[in-house]
């Protein structure tokens, strides 16, 4: 009777400490994902209000993500799918403030936007200055680095009189 009892019990512990290791993976991944550039350091309003934007809409779907895992009624593999989802969306969000940061640093813009939609990279800099080919060619190389290079770059420029 001792025999036949241990598999059961072994597949209980199993269960369970998978369900442990999940919620507390879930738990973990509660956090928003937040922006350093939205400081006071922005120039252009437009660009705050844009990145406060994506990043609701960011947290939205991490939020969406994680209560579905909450919810209990996903098999491992979709909540594997779930978690490798939100960590998607934040390493995106957090290499366009990166981008932004590195573009500014590098090239010396007031200020920066980048968003990635539809397979398309956004940048759009914040200059009185005409961008030259030089310009889009470095900041198609920094986007390149940071991404992945398969996305198309589209760059654009605002300035305080458009």
């Amino acid at each position: 009777m001792k025999k036949k009892l241990r598999l059961p019990i072994l597949l209980l512990a199993v269960v369970v400490m998978m369900s442990i290791f999940y919620i507390h993976e879930a738990n973990k991944t509660t956090d928003p994902v937040g922006s350093p550039s939205l400081d006071s350091s922005t120039t252009n309003p437009d660009y705050a209000e844009a990145r406060m934007k994506s990043i609701e809409e960011v947290n939205a779907l991490i939020e969406e993500a994680e209560a579905k895992i909450a919810s209990g009624t996903l098999t491992v593999a979709q909540v594997e799918a779930e978690n490798a989802k939100i960590t998607s969306l934040r390493q995106t969000k957090m290499n366009e403030i990166a981008l932004e940061e590195m573009i500014m640093a590098s090239l010396d813009f007031e200020d920066v936007l980048v968003l990635l939609e539809d397979g398309v990279l956004v940048v759009d800099v914040y200059t009185e200055t005409e961008l030259t080919k030089a310009t889009f060619i470095s900041i198609s190389r920094l986007a390149k680095e940071k991404f992945d290079a398969n996305y198309t770059v589209k760059l654009s420029a605002t300035s305080n009189s458009n």
